[in-house]
């Protein structure tokens, strides 16, 4: 999902890439990915900040 979320970023589809994103956060966070939750957060970050969403 991690790697879909880039991609669809990257072709400037921004609204699904946080999707995807949020899959795998859901994912990591299951299985207890904790480098994996880090970076899939740093991309949302991104995202959002990229899209004026920041708080």
């Amino acid at each position: 999902m991690h790697q879909l979320g880039i991609l669809y970023a990257n072709k400037g589809e921004v609204d699904q890439a946080i999707a995807l994103f949020n899959q795998s956060l859901e994912i990591k966070e299951r299985i207890g990915d904790v480098q994996g939750k880090a970076a899939t957060l740093h991309q949302l970050g991104i995202l959002y900040a990229n899209k004026g969403e920041v708080d």
